[in-house]
């Protein structure tokens, strides 16, 4: 056998009236010497006739897209993605996924919808024969990106094709082909059709680039992805405010989106860090509301930090992601980081408490004992009784936190 793949793989193929074949990044990888357990797979044949040709037997099919004619094969533990051979039809917007799909039953036509040569080689697993109709192989020695065919027409109609071009350049440490990069360039408008969420999941895998293939990829890798966002233009169109990003903390820090959006930040000098991270996490790149807090709780609680906050209402807000905004600290000045660092050790020797739901009352307390006191006056009578008993002016006790609350009604 050319490859080594699973038995079942081989039973499986031995099981179709058709060539059955192993296509992208599986290939790509045995050829390279990478271990890969993710097969994709393909033939002439629809899902239904794939689905009539397993029934009985011990392999399940689990249909994922009617429209793509994609699914995944099922034996055991093992799982293969299978998909009907296709031309695809784009509208002219950038979007990933087609509109419409016409099945075909030539590998030579199905090859012509990939992305790059090295992704588009296939192995005909019953004959054991591969089949480069594009040199892909040529390139992978030459450890060279190139599109398949013609390059507008690889990205011309998919936006996140470009951003596949610089993670792969990254994860195999490639370098990509002059024509191929121009035209990633030519349509990088169609990155504005990318979902957000699709943006966080290239852009991730990209900074974590230097870690998917070991001894393949350089510590570093991601800094030719972040050079191309730079060199093309691209920060503006995901919805960053300048050109160009002066690269610093995402080349020292080990957290590498949190360093990523403190060069952002850094660059772009926005009025409001909360409000701006907020504007871009949401809009730009669709992050949950709990991300998007987290993000800015920790980067806020950096940039606190270098503006010397006191040290008490600092951790009311920051003390859950201190140890997170240490390591942060610790690359602008170390300093800072062990000042603030020797408080929170404190904090915790010394069991204070910094949470307001740490407290022996809550709102429903205030409310039984003091039936007349509005509920939008709850929150700033619990913080400042938090705040007395961090000082040592009260106990957490209820019966005298309940009592203290009369003294707060007089100014709060």
């Amino acid at each position: 056998m050319l490859f080594n793949i699973p038995k079942s793989l081989t039973k499986l193929a031995n099981m179709f009236d058709t060539e059955l074949y192993i296509v992208g990044g599986f290939i790509r990888n045995q050829l390279m010497g990478i271990k890969n357990d993710d097969i994709d797979i393909c033939s002439s044949l629809t899902l239904d006739e794939v689905e009539n040709l397993l029934n009985g037997s011990d392999y399940d099919l689990k249909i994922k897209s009617k429209l793509l004619g994609t699914a995944t094969i099922i034996k055991g533990g093992e799982k293969f993605e299978y998909t009907t051979f296709r031309k695809e039809f784009y509208p002219n917007n950038g979007k990933h996924t087609p509109d419409s799909v016409e099945f075909i039953t030539s590998v030579e036509e199905d090859a012509k919808r990939r992305d790059f040569t090295c992704n588009a080689i296939y192995y005909d697993i019953k004959n054991d024969k591969m089949i480069d109709f594009f040199d892909g192989k040529r390139d992978i020695e030459k450890r060279i990106l190139k599109a398949v065919d013609d390059c507008d027409e690889v990205f011309c109609h998919d936006g996140v094709r470009i951003l596949r071009l610089f993670r792969f350049q990254c994860e195999l440490n490639f370098k990509i082909d002059k024509a191929t990069l121009e035209s990633a360039y030519k349509y990088k408008e169609n990155l504005r059709d990318v979902s957000g969420d699709r943006l966080v999941h290239e852009i991730t895998r990209i900074l974590h680039s230097p870690t998917k293939y070991k001894g393949t990829s350089k510590p570093k890798a991601y800094m030719k992805a972040l050079n191309h966002f730079n060199k093309g233009g691209f920060w503006h169109i995901f919805g960053i405010d300048c050109q160009k990003l002066k690269y610093k903390m995402v080349k020292k820090v080990s957290h590498k989106s949190q360093g990523l959006l403190i060069d952002i930040v850094d660059t772009v000098n926005p009025i409001s860090v909360s409000y701006y991270l907020n504007l871009i996490l949401v809009n730009s790149f669709g992050l949950s509301k709990k991300m998007v807090d987290n993000y800015i709780n920790i980067l806020s609680g950096y940039y606190e930090a270098l503006n010397r906050q006191q040290n008490k209402p600092y951790f009311f807000k920051y003390f859950n992601n201190f140890p997170q905004i240490y390591l942060l600290l610790l690359h602008k000045s170390k300093y800072l980081a062990n000042k603030y660092q020797f408080f929170y050790k404190y904090i915790i020797s010394h069991r204070l408490i910094m949470s307001t739901s740490e407290l022996k009352i809550n709102g429903n307390d205030i409310k039984k004992h003091y039936p007349t006191v509005k509920a939008n006056r709850y929150k700033p009578i619990l913080e400042s009784l938090l705040s007395d008993v961090f000082d040592g002016k009260l106990s957490n006790e209820k019966e005298e936190l309940i009592t203290a609350v009369e003294g707060k009604l007089r100014y709060l």
